[in-house]
Order: C-alpha cells, then sequence, then structure tokens
C-alpha cells in the first residue's frame, strides 16, 4: 500500500466539512468586513498594495490565528470524532495527516485568502498610479508585492493551523481540546513579542540578537517577513528581522507540529476504546441495578 493511498480522498472529505459549515464561512465575511473597516479609517487602500498591506498587518496578527484555531482544534478530537473508523480501512497515518492538514488548509486559504484577494483588486481600481505598475525592482508600489503579502499570510495560518492540530490530538474531548487551542492561540499571539521584551528587559538579550530571537515566535516571524520581504522593498529599509531565522522557525513549528500530530494518532484509538470500555461497563452496572429494582417491586 502506497504511504500516502488516499490522501485525496481524506483532503475532500475535510474541505467538504469546512464549507458544509456555515459558521466557517461566516469568518470569510466577517473578515472582509474587518479589512473594508480598517482601510477606511487608515486610508491606505487609497496609496497602493503595500501602504494596504502595512494596514492590514496587525489585525491579520490577530485574526490568522483565530481562524486556524477554528478549523484545527477540533480536528483530531471532540466526541463525534470519526477518524478512527477511518483508520480501520486501508489508509496510512501520513496520508490521514496529509490529508486532514491539507483539506483543512485550503478551507483556510479560502477563507483569509479570498477576502485579500478582493481586497488586491480593488486597491488595483482606486489606488495610486504607481500600484498599477508591476515592479521587478526597489522603490514601486507592485501587485506582486501583494500577492507575496498573501502567500506569508496563508503560510502563517498553515503554521498556526498545525498547531491546532497538533494540541486536538492529545486531548479527549471538546472542551480540553478548546482549552488547549486558547492557549495555542495565546502563545502564538504574543508569546514571540513577550519573550523578546523580557530578554530585553532582564538583558539577556542584546540587539544583534533580537532578530533571531523574534523569528523563534510564529507571528513575530511572520511580521518580520513581511516589514522585510514587502514593506523592505520599497522603502529600502531592511535588517527588520533575520531572515533565515524567520523562514527556519516557521518551517519548524510546522514540521514539528505535525509530527507530533502523527505519534500522537497511536494514543488516540487506545483512548477511545477506553472511553468505549467505560460507557459499556456503566451502561451494564445501569441494566443490572434496574433489573435489581425490578425484581424487588
Amino acid at each position: 500500500m502506497s504511504r500516502f493511498r488516499g490522501f485525496g480522498v481524506v483532503a475532500w472529505r475535510e474541505l467538504l466539512t469546512v464549507v458544509r459549515t456555515r459558521s466557517y464561512l461566516l469568518l470569510s465575511a466577517g473578515l472582509l468586513l474587518v479589512f473594508v473597516g480598517v482601510l477606511r479609517v487608515a486610508g491606505g487602500i487609497g496609496g497602493g498594495y503595500v501602504p494596504t498591506a502595512v494596514d492590514l498587518l496587525l489585525p491579520l496578527e490577530l485574526l490568522v490565528p483565530l481562524v486556524a484555531v477554528a478549523l484545527g482544534y477540533r480536528a483530531f478530537s471532540g466526541e463525534n470524532d470519526d477518524r478512527p473508523v477511518l483508520r480501520t480501512y486501508p489508509l496510512s497515518k501520513s496520508a490521514l495527516v496529509a490529508g486532514v492538514f491539507a483539506g483543512r488548509f485550503v478551507g483556510l486559504a479560502g477563507i483569509v485568502g479570498g477576502p485579500l484577494v478582493a481586497v488586491g483588486l480593488a486597491v488595483s481600481q482606486i489606488g495610486g498610479p504607481e500600484s498599477r505598475v508591476f515592479a521587478v525592482h526597489h522603490g514601486v508600489d507592485s501587485p506582486i508585492l501583494f500577492v507575496r503579502f498573501i502567500a506569508l499570510t496563508l503560510c502563517f495560518g498553515a503554521v498556526v493551523l498545525a498547531m491546532a492540530m497538533a494540541v486536538s490530538v492529545l486531548v479527549r474531548n471538546s472542551r480540553a481540546a478548546l482549552a488547549a487551542a486558547l492557549a495555542v492561540l495565546v502563545a502564538v499571539v504574543a508569546g514571540g513579542d513577550l519573550v523578546a521584551l523580557l530578554g530585553l528587559s532582564a538583558g539577556s538579550i542584546s540587539d544583534d540578537l533580537l532578530g533571531t530571537v523574534l523569528a523563534v515566535g510564529p507571528n513575530a516571524a511572520y511580521r518580520g517577513l513581511v516589514l522585510e520581504s514587502v514593506v523592505g522593498v520599497v522603502t529600502d529599509r531592511s535588517n527588520a528581522i533575520n531572515v533565515p531565522a524567520a523562514v527556519f522557525g516557521l518551517g519548524g513549528w510546522l514540521g514539528v507540529s505535525l509530527l507530533i500530530v502523527w505519534f500522537g494518532l497511536d494514543r488516540r484509538p487506545a483512548l477511545l476504546l477506553q472511553n468505549a470500555l467505560d460507557r459499556a461497563r456503566s451502561l451494564g452496572l445501569r441494566r443490572r441495578l434496574w433489573a435489581r429494582l425490578r425484581r424487588r417491586g
């Protein structure tokens, strides 16, 4: 059996789950409204693609992890989880993990990427004259830079999605999954910046190491890559972050999270079997107690 046999079926199944869940679809409409509100107040959309990306950067740092956690925190948890049933089919763990991740990532790309593409089209119509020039050199705004911004945003979302899936595979029920997902959300949004701030305050992190330390956190790595590869191209202001360290950091979080899911799947059938045995034992006790009461009556 091929290691990834059945990958397409699982991915399609997960994508249909996202599409059929109305609350997920409402997230995309909500994101578009937030983007419109932010750009209307900040006015970046009239300046071009890069000013628009700058205005949206902070909201995306908060909203992308929220969407990713919403899509991933119940990927392998919950009382209605039927993936142990899928494991009875000729389906490898690699195909299951990759299929679930790919299907939900495509859903995340639609939820987050759709509004961003709509914003990009709006900039092409009402942005400044410079925004309509496809630039290949420094100093000129370009839609290519906005496409790069969208790509970095989706990569950031993929990392947080994998982290949410990792915690979902280690818990037993939906309530625990939600609590763990909220912890991941807080850690992603504020963890890297908080560690860097505490290190600077304590004097254990020098100015030269700040860019590398920030690259460890997914949120700070995403922000730094946007400032370096999108904003810095136009403003000629670079060195916002250690780029190789940021790329390695995002890739490391993604790989480690998926490995946790892969290894954690071995625990899920055992836990679910134990839960089933506990429920069967409890049901048997209730039946015996009911029979005794009927005989006494």
